[in-house]
């Protein structure tokens, strides 16, 4: 089974991390998790968006081998341009069966389901798992 878990940083992501390692372990799984940093028209990533990109994606990958994922079964990625259309390009050229998310992010908009994810929703063909934000993972 492929996961695709986006992430933006925020405890939201971190608890979607957790649900997928839970559904990742009891399949023969590969897990690939994806930043997206806002295309800004800069031509080049800046240095401090780029560490704060690989500084979320480690931490989640701290998290899924702590639930009990092998880090070689682990894909990082760091993409610029919009979140939601750069989460289902991946999805569909990855051929992931799962995109698990929160239901918020960083910016913690007190909505039912955040913009990205409600854009992702929509554009989707493959299934989406929703973590809501009042959620909390056991650890392994």
């Amino acid at each position: 089974m492929k996961i695709l878990i986006p992430t933006d940083g925020s405890v939201y992501a971190e608890n979607a991390a957790k649900v997928a390692a839970k559904l990742a372990v009891k399949h023969d799984y590969h897990l690939i998790v994806l930043h997206v940093a806002p295309d800004k028209g800069l031509t080049t990533r800046k240095t401090w968006r780029n560490e704060g990109a690989e500084n979320a994606l480690q931490a989640i990958k701290d998290t899924l081998v702590k639930m009990g994922c092998q880090e070689e079964l682990i894909e990082t990625i760091i993409l610029d341009g919009n979140a939601p259309e750069k989460i289902v390009e991946v999805a569909k050229e990855r051929n992931v069966d799962r995109i698990v998310m929160g239901t918020q992010g960083k910016s913690g908009i007190k909505k039912f389901v955040g913009t990205v994810t409600e854009k992702v929703l929509q554009l989707s063909d493959v299934l989406v798992l929703v973590v809501p934000p009042n959620y909390m993972a056991a650890d392994a």
